[in-house]
C-alpha cells in the first residue's frame, strides 16, 4: 500500500502544482488584460483629447472670424456715423445759405420793384415833358 499512497501523494502534488501553474497563468493573463484595458483607456482618452482640441480650434477660428467681422462692422458703423454727422452739418449750412439767398432774393425783388417804379415815373415824366 505504500506504493499506492506514494502515487496518491504524487497525484495530489501534481494536481496542486498544476493548479498553482493555472493560478499563476490566470494572474498573469488578468494582469495583461488590465494593462490592455488601461492602455486602451489611455488611447481612448488621447483620442477624445485630440477630438476636443480639434473642436476647440474650430470654435476658436469661428470666434476669431466673428471678432473680425464685429470689428469691421463697428468701424463701418463709425464711418457711417461720421458721414451722417457731416451730412447733417452740411444740411444745416445749406439751410443757412438758402435763408441768406432767399433774403437776398427778396431784397433784390424789392429793389427791382423800386427801380421799375422809378423807371415808370421817369418814363411818365419824359412823356409829360415831350407833350408839353
Amino acid at each position: 500500500m505504500s506504493l499506492r499512497t506514494f502515487f496518491k501523494g504524487r497525484f495530489l502534488i501534481s494536481i496542486i502544482i498544476f493548479t498553482f501553474f493555472v493560478w499563476i497563468a490566470y494572474l498573469y493573463l488578468n494582469k495583461l488584460q488590465v494593462n490592455y484595458n488601461s492602455s486602451e483607456s489611455e488611447n481612448h482618452c488621447m483620442s477624445e483629447l485630440t477630438s476636443i482640441k480639434y473642436q476647440l480650434n474650430v470654435v476658436t477660428e469661428y470666434k476669431n472670424r466673428i471678432d473680425r467681422l464685429l470689428t469691421e462692422t463697428q468701424k463701418a458703423r463709425e464711418a457711417d456715423k461720421e458721414r451722417y454727422k457731416d451730412i447733417l452739418e452740411s444740411c444745416g449750412a445749406m439751410k443757412q445759405h438758402i435763408s441768406i439767398c432767399q433774403s437776398q432774393f427778396e431784397d433784390l425783388q424789392s429793389e427791382c420793384k423800386r427801380v421799375k417804379e422809378d423807371h415808370d415815373k421817369l418814363k411818365k415824366e419824359t412823356e409829360n415833358i415831350k407833350t408839353s
